[in-house]
């Protein structure tokens, strides 16, 4: 059972992280791939932030792990609108 509480919590942000995971697929389609960092520089975003609204346009499927940018020191994914 869900508390009370919790639900109106989620009610509170849902309309919020609805409208960012648009933004970041807005980003992505722009510019598809792309890193999360980019993603973050992009909207300037914490990088937080975006990870998860990658995460939750991964689940949903809307989006699609591309690879990854050696470009960096360390490995970084990529990501572009799934087709």
């Amino acid at each position: 059972m869900i508390h009370s509480n919790s639900r109106a919590a989620y009610a509170s942000v849902a309309p919020v992280t609805g409208q960012a995971c648009i933004e970041v697929l807005r980003v992505i389609r722009e510019s598809q791939p792309m890193t999360r960092q980019d993603i973050a520089a992009r909207l300037d975003w914490e990088i937080n932030r975006v990870t998860g609204r990658v995460r939750e346009l991964l689940d949903k499927n809307k989006i699609i792990e591309a690879g990854n940018d050696y470009s960096h020191p360390v490995k970084r994914g990529l990501l572009r609108v799934k087709l």
